[in-house]
């Protein structure tokens, strides 16, 4: 995939040299290029929220743990919210 947007970057600049529009799709595919596929950009998903909290547990967000120990402190967070919700609402059914 990488690969096929490199060479659409190098066939727009390519052929850009008469058509400034060409220039500019060639830009947008970089922008994409860079946002989307480089490991070390910031991303949306961890940025903090209204209450200044990431909410993520070091597993990347809502995504998957990438380490079992992140995979066992998320579950165990859960258990806690779980068991604090049923106790703070009995009769919720939950």
């Amino acid at each position: 995939m990488n690969v096929l947007i490199v060479i659409a970057i190098l066939a727009l600049v390519g052929l850009g040299f008469d058509q400034p529009l060409l220039w500019l799709a060639a830009a947008a595919l970089v922008f994409y290029l860079v946002r989307f596929y480089d490991p070390g950009a910031p991303s949306t998903k961890n940025a903090p929220g209204p209450g200044g909290s990431t909410g993520a547990t070091g597993a990347g967000g809502g995504g998957y743990p990438k380490t079992y120990r992140d995979y066992r402190l998320r579950k165990e967070r859960q258990e806690r919210w779980d068991r604090r919700y049923r106790r703070t609402h009995p009769g919720s059914g939950r």
